[in-house]
């Protein structure tokens, strides 16, 4: 399978202290990873050295197989979106349709096919039901679906969701996650999503184990849970794997699941 991104022998250090250690990993594209690891791991680090946002590591880092440098920098900025925690930070202008289109404009997008890619991204947020707004007159909801539309409209190879939806409702996140996995059908997107619930390692196809400056585990989801390789309690698994557990002790079910339709099914059979 097509890589989308490799991470050689990456060290950094930041205040003394060794983040990663000839840390390596690779990302193949129309994936989605879900990326997990304590506080303090280094996780928002790696992203920023992904996207080129910190330089002074050793290692080398690929993009697309463009070496990350600075000659290399615009190209690969522009074939991928990061999403970061604080979504007021990822708005810079004051209303809808210029903050979907600054990005279109800045890449020399001409006026036609600025309206062309509004009219393809709309199939999937729905953004002209609100696009004539200013950014004050948004709900919530309209908020999140703007900066998702703003970073898909350019139609990246890999998105990074770096705890973006944390601080959102069940509701809403699964309606943006929905989003992100329709458009990923057509467009072959990667996503690496980083997070610290685990309930949202069920929605992709690997998870990633940042610990002590390395990539402890790059495994199917399947994989993951099966063989215990995060060593959590039932407590602290997701529900519907905590669920399976407990049915499987009274031989209800002879699995696990990892969607809660799917288990609902087995067992009306």
């Amino acid at each position: 399978m097509d890589e989308i991104l490799r991470i050689t022998d990456l060290s950094f250090s930041y205040d003394d202290k060794k983040l990663f250690d000839k840390l390596n990993l690779t990302l193949e594209l129309n994936n989605w990873y879900t990326l997990i690891g304590k506080n303090g791991c280094g996780k928002t680090t790696l992203v920023k050295i992904i996207c080129g946002l910190i330089t002074n590591y050793e290692g080398e880092v690929e993009y697309n197989f463009l070496k990350m440098n600075t000659d290399n920098l615009y190209e690969i900025r522009s074939r991928m979106s990061v999403l970061f925690s604080d979504v007021d930070d990822l708005i810079v202008e004051d209303n809808v349709y210029d903050e979907i289109t600054f990005e279109l404009k800045n890449m020399g997008y001409s006026k036609d096919l600025i309206e062309q890619s509004i009219d393809e991204i709309d199939k999937y947020t729905n953004v002209k039901e609100f696009m004539k707004n200013e950014l004050t007159e948004l709900d919530l909801e309209e908020k999140y679906l703007l900066i998702l539309t703003a970073a898909l409209i350019i139609k990246p190879k890999l998105l990074i969701i770096d705890e973006t939806f944390s601080k959102i409702d069940n509701n809403l996140k699964k309606k943006l996650f929905s989003i992100i996995e329709s458009y990923r059908e057509n467009y072959k997107l990667t996503v690496l999503n980083i997070t610290h619930n685990l309930e949202e390692s069920l929605i992709g196809d690997k998870i990633l184990m940042l610990d002590s400056g390395q990539i402890k585990f790059n495994e199917s989801v399947k994989k993951v849970y099966d063989e215990a390789l995060l060593n959590e309690d039932n407590a602290n698994l997701p529900f519907v794997l905590k669920l399976s557990e407990y049915l499987k002790l009274y031989d209800v079910i002879n699995e696990n699941y990892y969607d809660m339709e799917d288990l609902v099914d087995a067992l009306w059979k």
